[in-house]
């Protein structure tokens, strides 16, 4: 017996990701992962998530002066992914269920992934970008 998993992929506006998400979780699909890649204009965030052996994208590109609305109102677990994205990347996701404040990871400098560049499957790091560790 073959199985195969069936994968889509949505482009989506950040408008849509709350309604979208409340679908989702509606229809009993649970949260795998939030993707965020740095863009030379704008940020793209996907949002994975699972049903059997389905998997449904939600894909977006957020520039640096808007906001996402945070899904952990829906996803609670998603906390972890959002405060990442938004240390990391220096993505503004609103009303996180655990808010970190931009103490996730204590890294050198702010928001040190806006600076990776992906040309390619090449990705190229500034050296002064260093991840340190993890604060308790």
């Amino acid at each position: 017996m073959i199985v195969r998993e069936i994968q889509t992929l949505e482009e989506i506006t950040v408008g849509d990701l709350i309604p979208k998400v409340h679908a989702l979780k509606a229809e009993g699909w649970r949260i795998i992962q939030v993707l965020a890649v740095s863009g030379p204009e704008a940020n793209e965030l996907t949002y994975s998530f699972g049903l059997g052996m389905q998997f449904k994208l939600l894909r977006f590109r957020v520039g640096s002066e808007q906001t996402v609305p945070s899904i952990t109102p829906v996803y609670v677990a998603a906390y972890l992914y959002e405060n990442e994205i938004r240390d990391l990347f220096g993505v503004k996701i609103e009303r996180i269920a655990v808010d970190w404040l931009g103490k996730v990871y204590d890294v050198k400098g702010d928001k040190p992934f806006s600076k990776v560049t992906v040309t390619g499957a090449c990705v190229e790091c500034p050296p002064s970008t260093i991840i340190q560790g993890t604060k308790s």
